[in-house]
């Protein structure tokens, strides 16, 4: 006859003392990987943890050295050079799709991104009819018909 912890209703209260050792001893097995683990994590996390405080004091250090009027003249003069590193602007790009042939803005653009001259966007048509209507290399032959000239 096997003897009982307890008289409570707890699952393991009623289990015989046998079963609670060997359930002790699994548990018991398990904690140096449990501890393993354990070790792993606060590693990862002192790692993750020297990282964040590195790039704090880059960035700390950096806006000591780099002040706004240096930050803002380097935008200012990316934005100057952004279409010149683009490549050709947008008529000459329409030029090269747009030929005699009476085409709408639409189908300019649905041309220009087959072609590999405009990676699309979605006011890339919107783009097409400004540029058509602003330049004079462009002739509008009827509603939404344009040709090169």
């Amino acid at each position: 006859m096997s003897t009982t912890t307890s008289k409570t209703r707890h699952p393991l209260a009623q289990a015989p003392l046998d079963e609670l050792a060997a359930e002790l001893g699994r548990r018991r097995a398990a904690l140096p990987r449990l501890l393993a683990r354990r070790e792993k994590l606060i590693g990862d996390l002192e790692l993750i943890e020297s990282q964040i405080i590195s790039l704090q004091q880059l960035e700390a250090e950096s806006s000591k050295i780099e002040p706004r009027s240096a930050t803002f003249r380097s935008t200012s003069m990316e934005s100057m050079t952004r279409s010149t590193r683009r490549g050709p602007n947008m008529a000459a790009r329409i030029a090269k799709v747009l030929g005699s042939e009476p085409m709408r803005p639409i189908e300019i653009a649905e041309q220009l991104v087959k072609q590999g001259l405009h990676p699309g966007s979605k006011s890339l048509q919107v783009q097409v009819s400004t540029t058509l209507a602003k330049s004079d290399e462009f002739t509008r032959l009827a509603r939404g018909q344009w040709v090169r000239i």
